[in-house]
């Protein structure tokens, strides 16, 4: 069998093992806690719902707490940057065949299920530090500025994402609405 091939069938295996069972949902495995808080930030379904969530959180920022090494000022920062990066080039990429293969049906498994998983600490490859200590003011800031240039930009004019390769503008906006999730199951209530 070619590398090529197998490096296929292999994406192809995995994504298909990470699918549910027909008939099978989330509920019939971890049925849901009647005692376990929601929240709209994981409520949020696309990035226009996080413009709202991020304008509430600058009126009062210090309400606002994370588990785990990085600040939510850092976080929202990172975001921030994946966003900005969508529209200006992502300064790492991956290989076009792992964009082509294992980046398009990562970005599949995750559209599919809605929800990303990812190193919450790791920055974006090539990327430039954003320090712990900046402050949640800031990368709400940053994050909401964003948001907007990312509106206002036309399909045409985005670029590919480093793992996922190319993405129409509906498919980024789900790709960043996900990153956003993810990040913010950190947050404590």
């Amino acid at each position: 069998m070619k590398r090529k091939e197998f490096i296929k069938r292999s994406a192809f295996t995995f994504s298909v093992a990470q699918l549910p069972l027909l008939g099978e949902t989330n509920e019939d495995q971890n049925p849901p806690d009647p005692s376990e808080k929601t929240s709209p930030w994981m409520d949020a379904e696309d990035l226009g719902d996080y413009k709202t969530l991020v304008t509430q959180l600058l009126s009062k920022p210090e309400a606002y707490q994370v588990e785990g090494n990085w600040t939510l000022g850092k976080i929202l920062s990172h975001c921030a940057q994946s966003i900005e990066y969508s529209l200006s080039g992502y300064p790492e990429m991956k290989s076009s065949l792992f964009r082509g293969s294992v980046g398009k049906i990562a970005f599949s498994v995750f559209a599919f299920k809605n929800k990303m998983n990812h190193g919450l600490e790791e920055p974006i490859p090539g990327a430039e530090e954003i320090p712990n200590n900046t402050e949640v003011k800031l990368g709400a800031k940053r994050l909401l500025l964003a948001i907007d240039r990312f509106s206002k930009t036309a399909e045409s004019s985005l670029r590919p994402h480093f793992a996922y390769g190319e993405l129409t503008k509906e498919e980024y906006d789900l790709a960043h609405t996900l990153h956003i999730k993810n990040h913010m199951e950190r947050l404590l209530f």
